[in-house]
């Protein structure tokens, strides 16, 4: 057995501090031997730590600072309100911590998908922290990286539905780190896949050592043993179908036998050969697929069948792999009821003709015994973890579908490919879907999931996409290329776009910034239902009890209305009850927990 090192040192330490704690309790009590001893407990918690995972330095952003004495709120830009129709989605501009606060409150558990492209931090100032680039010389660069990364991830996790899963693209510098990260957060049962996407077509000549040609996709869901769903079949997997007995659908051989002779000796058993009158036997520790009686009727679609008792206990024991004695008794086999030479020319009349009973011979019917299998009958294929660029796209084909929607091919310096994000999408969420990109960058996400709804009409996704506005990207570029998409295809959808402003909260009664809080509870709403108040009658929201009166005394807002969002604190009137029902208008409270935290 080998010796655990580390925890006799952990042993030693704890040894040591108990005889430091007993000589402290021993002395004359005061002020700083209370102190002593709240040290002591706090050294003895630390060496009780974390025993395996990622260890990092925690370091604070300037966000951090701003969370801990401001609420984030939803400001809305009307003026870039789209809407065509179909699914509203929403851009959120701002910093993805608060972002990921705000969406906590109207998202938790109900996002199915997530997928994030986050900064890969090169070194080569590509990743930002606390408004400063953080380059290859910076000490702490990995700590920064790691630190920035599990706030986001453990927010993210909250968000994830039950059967919810996240995408996250890295390369192989932090790859290693954020997997152990993601091991902790999401807990290492829950771990998916490590993907590698062929992320370039041609491979540079001018590169040193090995040459990186797939960047990794680390795949997460919220509970073990997730299922992705199937892929689309393409024309060379359905190429393998034939049909060359003129059956219903086409087919391809498969295999007669299935494993575990030894837990089903009633299906190890002897079928004569139509042909050749030889009798066949399932491999050694296989068995036939089906029971003896549904493959008796099969047979006979040859030709006559019988059961008939071989004795062949001998052969049968040999092919379960165990002593005859435990072999079972009373298994027949399945025989020709005729002599052979009629069984012949029946079977060859069939074979003739076509088409052919499930189980069929081989070689122009004096081979073997195998299955067809039809295509009708086989699902999607499954995915692997290697995505080549031939299915998903590459970093070119990214860049130019960029440049050709916002005409400049120095738009964004790295984009991920639409057909990267369909794969995505296909396997990882379901016709109603909630996807969410808290690293939106161009916006790929978003439009993905535009145009997979449209190549599929009971698809219904809505996007939700989250960036800052670091040289001015998520309005030129993120906002620019989904009003595009949108325009230029027709998708039928709509895009709220928010801006995230910050309340000072810092030392102030609740009662005291409530009403300004009050005035960002619509775009919430909004935000968690999928929806859109402004300009539509059809829907509408009361947040006072004044607002309820004022709305119940228009006739012209009133009687175009049928559903009604209404404060959690208002109290409607027996007469506004009564005409809210006599309308038929049906009534959501608005929930409490939006700012519940803050108050008192």
């Amino acid at each position: 057995m080998s010796t655990n090192l580390s925890k006799q040192k952990r042993d030693d330490l704890i040894a040591k501090i108990k005889v430091i704690r007993a000589y402290i309790a021993a002395a004359p009590q005061d002020e700083n031997t209370g102190n002593l001893l709240t040290y002591l407990s706090d050294l003895e918690s630390d060496v009780n730590g974390k025993k395996y995972g990622l260890v990092f330095e925690e370091h604070q952003e300037a966000i951090d600072e701003t969370l801990a004495t401001h609420t984030p709120v939803l400001t809305e830009e009307p003026d870039l309100l789209l809407d065509h129709g179909g699914q509203m989605n929403f851009l959120l501009e701002g910093d993805n911590l608060a972002a990921l606060r705000l969406l906590e409150k109207t998202h938790r558990g109900r996002i199915d998908l997530i997928y994030i492209d986050p900064p890969y931090n090169t070194g080569n100032r590509d990743f930002v922290y606390d408004d400063c680039f953080v380059d290859a010389q910076d000490t702490f660069r990995h700590s920064k990286w790691l630190s920035f990364m599990s706030k986001r991830l453990e927010l993210a996790k909250h968000l994830l539905s039950e059967n919810g899963v996240i995408f996250i693209s890295i390369d192989d510098r932090e790859q290693a780190g954020l997997k152990l990260l993601c091991d902790s957060i999401f807990d290492e049962s829950c771990f998916a896949a490590d993907v590698s996407w062929q992320r370039t077509y041609s491979t540079r000549n001018d590169s040193k050592g090995i040459v990186s040609e797939v960047e990794h996709i680390l795949v997460y869901s919220a509970k073990p043993d997730w299922s992705p769903n199937k892929l689309p079949r393409t024309e060379e997997m359905n190429s393998k179908y034939k049909n060359p007995d003129y059956d219903v659908a086409p087919w391809r051989t498969d295999n007669a036998y299935a494993p575990g002779a030894a837990t089903h000796q009633g299906m190890v058993y002897a079928i004569q050969h139509p042909f050749t009158g030889k009798m066949l036997y399932p491999s050694g520790g296989s068995c036939w697929r089906y029971q003896q009686s549904d493959m008796l009727k099969i047979m006979c679609g040859w030709c006559n069948y019988e059961l008939r008792n071989l004795h062949d206990e001998k052969k049968r024991a040999s092919i379960c792999g165990i002593p005859i004695s435990e072999v079972r008794q009373d298994v027949k086999a399945i025989v020709l009821s005729e002599p052979l030479e009629i069984s012949v020319a029946k079977a060859q009349m069939i074979y003739n003709r076509g088409p052919w009973p499930r189980f069929f011979f081989t070689k122009g019917g004096k081979g073997g015994i195998a299955r067809k299998t039809y295509l009708d009958n086989v699902g999607g294929k499954l995915p692997t973890n290697f995505w080549p660029f031939s299915d998903t796209g590459h970093t070119d084909e990214a860049k130019k579908e960029v440049g050709k929607i916002l005409g400049d091919m120095t738009a964004f310096s790295t984009p991920k490919p639409v057909r990267l994000m369909e794969r995505i999408i296909t396997i990882a969420s379901q016709p109603d879907s909630t996807v969410l990109d808290f690293f939106a960058g161009s916006g790929t996400t978003g439009h993905a999931v535009l145009a997979h709804n449209a190549a599929n009409p009971d698809s219904h996704r809505r996007f939700i996409l989250c960036t800052n506005n670091e040289n001015d990207i998520c309005r030129s570029v993120t906002y620019e290329r989904i009003k595009r998409v949108m325009e230029r295809e027709g998708y039928e959808a709509g895009l709220k776009f928010y801006r995230i402003d910050y309340v000072p909260i810092d030392r102030r009664l609740y009662y005291e910034y409530a009403d300004e809080l009050l005035r960002h509870v619509r775009e919430l709403v909004e935000l968690e239902n999928g929806i859109n108040f402004i300009e539509n009658a059809e829907i509408a929201i009361v947040l006072t009890d004044e607002e309820l009166a004022d709305f119940i005394a228009r006739p012209e807002a009133f009687a175009k209305c049928h559903t009604l969002y209404l404060g959690h604190d208002i109290l409607p009137t027996g007469d506004q009850e009564a005409l809210l029902k006599e309308r038929e208008i049906i009534v959501h409270i608005i929930p409490d927990y939006y700012y519940r935290e803050l108050e008192g």
